[in-house]
């Protein structure tokens, strides 16, 4: 196998592992689909809109078939009154994937988004957390505190914190899924998930809020829950953010690889 087949192979892992950690959670989450095909992965949400849980991935068509793949995309998501967005990675086929898309009306989005590795995680050393951020797992009645932080975090208009707290909740005792809160003087401040698939784990739902950004809460959320992953015999740890940003950058220093970026498109 040459290099790019290698490197094609690697990311359709990644991308799959991605999206089958978070078919345990669709399967006891009413409203929550996740659909795993050999030419399409397609996810969607009856309770948040957003293109980060509704959209399709992973197209693996011919010339010939693309079209109709398509088709059925923008179909699934009309019925479901969402617009479609699809996005576009180095494993998609075929190559003019993202012509076709346009031509069909389809926008291209100007972010891009990086998928970060953290390979050999068995082997990484972890380093002592902050000793004024406590990080725990979240209990099943702090799902909506969860949501609240994490809104706060992103500057998402809190209202839609109930229903990120309905997708939550179901997910909160189920093996292989950890939701972790961070606290500073017993007050939250930060959020993350991970998700484990086989010797996969991914990284989620991180953030903190604007006045405590910069004091560790950030780093102990993460030495806490790569601490569960090598527990659970995690290797190889990734999650995604917006490419060329800070976040990126200070993720390479600390060890992560850029292995691939994707672009979305949408259906307006």
């Amino acid at each position: 196998m040459n290099t790019t087949m290698q490197r094609i192979a690697r990311i359709v892992n990644l991308e799959w592992a991605n999206y089958a950690a978070t078919s345990a959670m669709a399967q006891i989450t009413p409203g929550l689909d996740v659909t795993l095909r050999d030419d399409v992965i397609i996810t969607s949400s009856e309770v948040l809109p957003s293109s980060d849980v509704n959209h399709a991935c992973l197209l693996r068509a011919t010339p010939q078939t693309v079209d109709n793949l398509i088709a059925e995309v923008v179909n699934y998501f009309s019925l479901r009154d969402l617009p479609a967005a699809i996005f576009i990675s180095p494993a998609c086929t075929p190559a003019d994937l993202p012509g076709r898309l346009l031509r069909q009306g389809f926008v291209k989005q100007e972010a891009e988004e990086a998928w970060m590795v953290l390979d050999h995680l068995l082997s990484f050393e972890i380093p002592s957390p902050i000793p004024e951020i406590v990080v725990r797992q979240i209990s099943q009645d702090e799902a909506l505190t969860f949501a609240e932080v994490f809104m706060a975090a992103f500057d998402v208009p809190v209202d839609f914190a109930p229903y990120m707290a309905q997708l939550l909740e179901p997910s909160i005792k189920l093996p292989g899924v950890h939701h972790y809160v961070a606290l500073f003087d017993g007050q939250p401040v930060g959020t993350c998930s991970l998700l484990r698939y086989e010797n996969f784990g991914i990284l989620g739902s991180a953030g903190v809020v604007p006045a405590h950004r910069g004091r560790g809460g950030a780093t102990n959320l993460a030495i806490e829950a790569i601490t569960e992953a090598q527990k659970q015999g995690v290797d190889i740890l990734m999650l995604q953010t917006t490419a060329g940003t800070w976040l990126d950058r200070l993720l390479c220093l600390s060890g992560f690889k850029k292995v691939f970026t994707r672009i979305c498109y949408t259906l307006p």
